[in-house]
């Protein structure tokens, strides 16, 4: 069991990191041969595209991994549902870009981008069942294979000089290639059948996540919508470059822990007890490794952007270092929604994801235009840290995840980064380099004063966190 959990997750995170060298690559080409402007273009109507793609995907994927039984009619159902209302929403995002501008230009890019929420969709019902049978070694060769394929097309539309294109076909590339790949490993013929009591019991089961899913993602795709109507396409485009750096990280490593903690948290859903020390115990291996992550992002930001990024991005190191600590405040409760999901009991934090994202929109829409991108930073900023206490409270409503729990498993991670940012902070400035060897001594110090001042605490730390594979 315990070399079983080992290979899943060396395959999920052999996905997820794989993710993040080869977006590095194209993130830092993208940031060479486009301007703010091309790259704030493309990110906002990607951003639109996958934030619909996203609430269905939601609709379908999670309910479906939470059934006891995965029949051939419930996956027939799910399939053709998508496909259906797939198509219906590029009919209708074509003819909305119609009334919304003139430029024939964004016409075409969005009816285009559009497309990508069909092979989304389609690819629902693979994920779910691999997902379902810890195939992550699958799931993981598509999604690296889409990324290369995706990656090579955009840096190659990027280098043609087409500018905006590039975002797009990347991300539209990179979902074909992964739904063709799940259907030759997976190569049943799916029937024409939608069984409607099924499917709206699915809708019923996946509404609630779906609300949460849009509200948190909104943040990630929709603030770059709102910050551009405030603010522009060069603000949108300055914002973009510091969220990918955090993003990528981020996605990648949340999407990786929480691949495997759904599945793992629903089978421990009758046992209060188990399901509880599982949380609190994930929480702490990811808030070790994580929140010093971040941190160390918000101490390097200045170096890491003008020594790789160059200098027309220097606006993007305030927004970085305000989007890295806010990273790291997410991290304590990075676990709440997908618990929460596991025991059907998403519903306790709808109203207060909903409502945050509302007021961080409204501080985008309202402040953009005074503070530029600066001020979507700030409004992430205020809503992690209200939507955070709100997820505990609603976790604790929920399973009896208390706050001495919360704090227990968050303590010393959040202790030995403050340890860390002070050393780098008072001793860095006095290391005598500069240029890339002074950002290697900043992160080998922060590196050593975290291992130090984490094992003054907890002294056992590499015993218990192998615990957490070999054991519950």
């Amino acid at each position: 069991m315990a070399n079983h959990r080992l290979v899943t997750l060396t395959w999920i995170f052999t996905e997820k990191f794989g993710l993040i060298f080869l977006s590095m690559i194209t993130f830092v080409v993208y940031a060479k041969l486009l301007s703010p402007v091309e790259l704030g273009v493309g990110t906002v109507i990607i951003a639109i595209i996958e934030l619909i793609g996203l609430v269905y995907s939601s609709v379908l994927e999670d309910p479906l991994v939470r059934l006891e039984r995965l029949e051939d009619k419930h996956i027939s159902t799910a399939y053709w549902a998508a496909v259906l209302v797939s198509l219906a929403t590029i009919v209708v995002i074509s003819g909305a870009v119609l009334l919304y501008t003139s430029d024939p230009l964004l016409r075409w890019m969005t009816a285009v981008a559009s497309v990508k929420i069909l092979f989304t969709m389609m690819a629902r019902v693979y994920v779910a069942q691999m997902r379902r049978s810890s195939n992550f070694k699958a799931l993981a060769s598509r999604t690296l294979l889409g990324k290369v394929v995706g990656g090579v097309g955009g840096i190659a539309v990027a280098l043609w000089g087409l500018g905006a294109w590039a975002v797009i076909a990347q991300a539209l590339i990179m979902e074909f290639v992964s739904i063709v790949v799940l259907m030759r490993a997976d190569p049943r013929r799916i029937a024409f059948y939608i069984d409607r009591p099924f499917l709206r019991e699915l809708l019923k089961a996946g509404t609630p996540v779906a609300i949460n899913s849009l509200s948190s993602q909104t943040l990630q795709r929709g603030v770059n919508v709102v910050l551009g109507m405030a603010a522009g396409a060069s603000a949108v485009g300055m914002f973009n470059m510091a969220m990918r750096i955090i993003e990528l990280p981020r996605t990648a490593i949340y999407n990786g822990l929480l691949s495997y903690a759904l599945p793992a948290f629903a089978r421990r859903s009758a046992e209060p007890a188990r399901l509880l020390g599982i949380i609190g115990d994930s929480t702490a291996v990811s808030g070790f490794l994580l929140t010093p992550l971040f941190i160390g992002l918000a101490l390097t930001a200045s170096d890491l952007i003008l020594l790789i990024f160059g200098a027309k991005w220097a606006e993007a190191i305030p927004l970085l270092q305000v989007l890295a600590c806010t990273a790291a405040i997410g991290n304590t409760a990075m676990y709440a929604t997908t618990a929460l999901v596991a025991v059907n009991r998403s519903h306790l934090t709808i109203k207060a994801e909903v409502l945050t994202t509302a007021l961080a929109l409204a501080l985008v829409y309202v402040l953009g235009q005074r503070y530029g991108a600066m001020a979507a930073a700030a409004a992430l900023l205020a809503r992690m840290l209200l939507i955070t206490p709100l997820q505990i409270r609603g976790l604790n409503a929920a399973i009896g995840y208390s706050w001495g729990r919360f704090f227990e498993a968050n303590y010393r991670s959040v202790i030995a980064s403050v340890v860390m940012a002070a050393t780098v902070l008072l001793v860095s400035p006095h290391l005598g380099l500069n240029g890339y060897l002074h950002l290697i001594g900043s992160i080998v110090l922060g590196a050593l004063s975290y291992a130090v001042g984490y094992s003054v605490m907890h002294p056992r730390w590499p015993q218990e966190f192998k615990s957490v594979f070999t054991s519950r």
